[in-house]
């Protein structure tokens, strides 16, 4: 059966890649791991390559890794450092070892600063753009959109209003991109539509190509009705993800403790994240990682009232939210919306994580 590639099927890659690669499995990482001719298993050909449906990096030679094994070790290119076997930007050192070295300390820092959001500071970390924004992207939670040629990025930030010049970082154009995603769609789809509006005829080409191309697939069996059946994820959600959340409750339930007291503040009771007694009141917190606040809503607001009806305490009851990450514009719009016509009382609380 020939089918489109599904949403699902793209946070699966993210998830595969995510478990294949943990910033532990980094922290350890060898050249070799990280890139290599003629290895398929390598970090940057699963950042470029096994990843291409999450958005393309095609272009520059492989100097946007910072280091890499020539094709042709005879063949050394100029500007660049040279040993028999490797090149790498000269920046990065005087041989392959320190290269390297630096190399891997700006990865774990471009992971480390998309973990909690800290977007504008990877602007001044030396690799390569297209490179270092990808890497950005996988370990961002989709907080950022998955475009990263920059001819296609200015032409973005143009139509959205944002003058651009020499000066303008890639960090700015993804915040205005992040800002004016309507809450309907996902990155994934926020992309297409942005390639199909920019992109030239080569890329809308290519970015349809990776993201909703007819696969053959023969795992499951054709059929001429809906599926309605609860579809099976391939992988484990990533530790990422998972930490995440548990990262999140565990600030959550420090900033509570030092407000009202530990004896005040019960952690995973009857399934509650974190829950908050008080003389007149009982508030239930549930706590979602997904990267928008919208999302986390729409996720955790049927658990939290549900534990809230079925717990017998009199108390006025209050029902939050709990995510990473400050609500947006159209966030809150679609907090008001749901306040408004629903009449649904709850709050929306973001906690930020180290």
């Amino acid at each position: 059966m020939i089918r489109f590639i599904t949403i699902n099927e793209l946070k699966e890659l993210l998830d595969e890649f995510l478990n294949r690669w943990p910033i532990d499995k980094l922290e350890a990482l060898t050249l070799q791991e990280y890139v290599g001719v003629n290895n398929k298993d390598t970090f940057c050909q699963w950042v470029e390559t096994r990843t291409r449906m999450l958005g393309s990096i095609k272009g520059l030679t492989s100097i946007k890794f910072g280091i890499y094994e020539r094709t042709n070790s005879a063949k050394t290119p100029k500007n660049y450092k040279n040993d028999e076997k490797y090149s790498w930007l000269k920046a990065y050192g005087n041989d392959r070892k320190t290269a390297f070295d630096n190399v891997k300390r700006d990865i774990i820092k471009v992971i480390k600063l998309s973990e909690i959001g800290g977007f504008d500071q990877i602007d001044h970390i030396r690799l390569p753009d297209l490179f270092k924004w990808k890497v950005a992207f996988l370990y961002s939670n989709e907080r950022l959109i998955p475009i990263y040629k920059r001819d296609v990025l200015f032409k973005i930030a143009d139509y959205f209003g944002l003058q651009v010049g020499k000066s303008t970082t890639i960090s700015e154009i993804q915040t205005l991109m992040m800002m004016n995603k309507p809450a309907h769609l996902d990155v994934y789809a926020f992309m297409r539509k942005l390639y199909d509006q920019f992109g030239d005829r080569k890329e809308r080409k290519e970015i349809i190509a990776n993201t909703s191309t007819r696969i053959p697939r023969t795992k499951r069996r054709a059929t001429g009705t809906k599926d309605i059946a609860p579809q099976v994820r391939t992988v484990t959600r990533s530790y990422i993800a998972e930490q995440r959340h548990n990262k999140i409750q565990e600030a959550l339930k420090a900033q509570l403790i030092e407000q009202f007291g530990e004896e005040n503040v019960l952690l995973e009771e009857n399934h509650v994240d974190v829950k908050l007694i008080q003389p007149d009141f009982i508030s239930f917190y549930e706590v979602k990682s997904s990267p928008y606040a919208s999302q986390c809503i729409k996720e955790a607001l049927g658990q939290v009232l549900l534990y809230s009806s079925n717990d017998e305490d009199k108390r006025k009851k209050n029902h939050i939210v709990v995510g990473q990450y400050p609500a947006t514009a159209n966030d809150e719009k679609y907090i008001n919306f749901l306040k408004e016509n629903l009449k649904i009382d709850f709050e929306y609380l973001n906690v930020e994580i180290i």
